[in-house]
């Protein structure tokens, strides 16, 4: 289906909601009515048990949902957007940024990357992914990991 000459480009609509993300009406203008929310991983329960938006979510409402907890989680320090790229399915963002946890004062950076995919100039699908270790580190209080993944030996403390 060829886009409508008043349509906004693929890009151009993932910026837009990304302008305002934690306002559910305005939010809704741009995506479609069975719209998914990818974050961090499709579905994995001791992820979803420290960030409780991460998998995957039907509606509107799952991708508002996430940035309304990022900022009660976190204190977003920097958010840098170093590349993005568009074609007339979908978009795809890459950047990094800097969070601070507001219960433990930790400070992480990761880098990031957003997939979008757009169905008559609406977004249908939105993934995001972030370096999910690291941020979850920012609310470590105590312990570390003991972490065997050489297949030659050795073990690492995190």
């Amino acid at each position: 289906m060829a886009k409508a000459a008043t349509e906004a480009s693929p890009l151009a609509v993932l910026q837009k909601v990304l302008s305002n993300p934690t306002d559910l009406e305005f939010v809704k203008q741009f995506t479609t009515d069975d719209f998914v929310y990818v974050s961090l991983n499709y579905g994995k329960p001791e992820v979803k048990e420290a960030l409780p938006w991460a998998g995957t979510s039907k509606g509107t409402e799952g991708l508002v949902q996430t940035f309304i907890d990022v900022q009660r989680f976190w204190t977003v320090d920097d958010f840098q957007v170093q590349d993005c790229f568009e074609n007339e399915d979908g978009a795809a963002i890459f950047g990094s940024f800097t969070y601070t946890s507001n219960t433990l004062k930790k400070t992480v950076m990761s880098p990031l990357a957003v997939l979008a995919r757009v169905k008559y100039g609406k977004l249908s699908y939105v993934q995001f992914m972030e370096d999910t270790f690291a941020t979850v580190r920012s609310f470590r209080e105590s312990g570390e990991y003991l972490i065997k993944a050489n297949p030659d030996g050795g073990t690492t403390n995190v």
